[in-house]
């Protein structure tokens, strides 16, 4: 007999760990656990366990993930993370009643389910009724020739004490957060590079980024910019020039498609997949690769 209900914080984040550890992320750790879906700015995730002899078989976790444009107006954004289920108990149905219970219990106070699921999971999301978006992410590879800093503009790290809830975005685009305070929870691995660009008139870009190599190149990998991003070509020269590399890699959305290259490269198409009131994904609603990296 199964029961699902959900998670016991207090006591069984451990077995939890364990399950996800077997079954997807042999990494994951308790700390990470409790960053991920306790400390969210957002709020708590909601959880379900499923439960067969007074073992954990299953887990899912709905995660609140909001985003906001530059008026504060928001769309209410779950997504579901970290479900696996027990090898002996697979081949059950329990995924499938873990996904459906566990979005119950948000009783639809949401406007958008996004997902992306690996290439495994992908056939068994669409099985579900989620869907594909209309407009195709793909990941690009640029080369851009770097400049340095003019006189008047500034490019400094982004230091821990500048973490204000408010609004930093210049336009209607819907990014996730929004704000200092998330990219400071969402961005606290030391991997990521969190800057603060400034022209001489004023205007401030949040880049975050971190180094890498692709195809074995020295690369800078693009994962999220916030803020007037009209001067955004001009902030990823200077990150250029900062890093000593001409190359950057990127998931092509409705802001840095502005990014002028010389030359760039596809790579692949992102696996997203989502649900919602509408049948479509917002054009002013903006997806990075921030928010597909696995460290989330």
């Amino acid at each position: 007999m199964l029961e699902f209900r959900p998670l016991n914080y207090d006591d069984e984040i451990d077995e939890v760990v364990k399950l996800i550890q077997l079954n997807l992320q042999p990494n994951y750790s308790r700390d990470f656990l409790i960053w991920k879906h306790l400390n969210n700015p957002f709020g708590p995730s909601l959880s379900l366990v499923a439960i067969h002899e007074e073992e954990i078989v299953g887990v899912v976790f709905y995660m609140r993930y909001n985003f906001y444009n530059k008026e504060g107006e928001m769309i209410k954004c779950i997504r579901p993370f970290d479900a696996c289920t027990s090898p002996k108990m697979r081949g059950k149905g329990i995924f499938k009643k873990l996904m459906t219970k566990g979005l119950e219990r948000y009783k639809n106070d949401y406007q958008i389910l996004l997902a992306n699921p690996n290439s495994n999971s992908h056939p068994e999301f669409l099985k579900l009724g989620w869907k594909e978006p209309r407009h195709n992410y793909v990941y690009k590879f640029g080369f851009i020739v770097s400049s340095k800093l003019r006189k008047g503009e500034s490019l400094n790290n982004l230091p821990k004490s500048e973490n204000s809830p408010d609004i930093i975005s210049t336009s209607h685009l819907f990014q996730v957060g929004n704000s200092l305070e998330f990219i400071q929870w969402r961005y606290e691995d030391p991997n990521y590079q969190k800057v603060k660009f400034k022209t001489p008139n004023e205007k401030i870009l949040y880049v975050v980024y971190r180094r890498d190599r692709i195809k074995g190149i020295p690369s800078i990998v693009l994962c999220d910019t916030y803020g007037d991003n009209d001067i955004l070509q001009k902030a990823i020269k200077r990150i250029l020039a900062k890093e000593n590399t001409p190359f950057v890699y990127f998931l092509e959305n409705q802001i840095n498609k502005k990014i002028s290259s010389l030359f760039s490269l596809k790579h692949r198409k992102a696996l997203i997949v989502f649900k919602g009131n509408d049948s479509h994904i917002p054009d002013n609603f903006i997806i990075s690769l921030g928010d597909l990296e696995g460290k989330l």
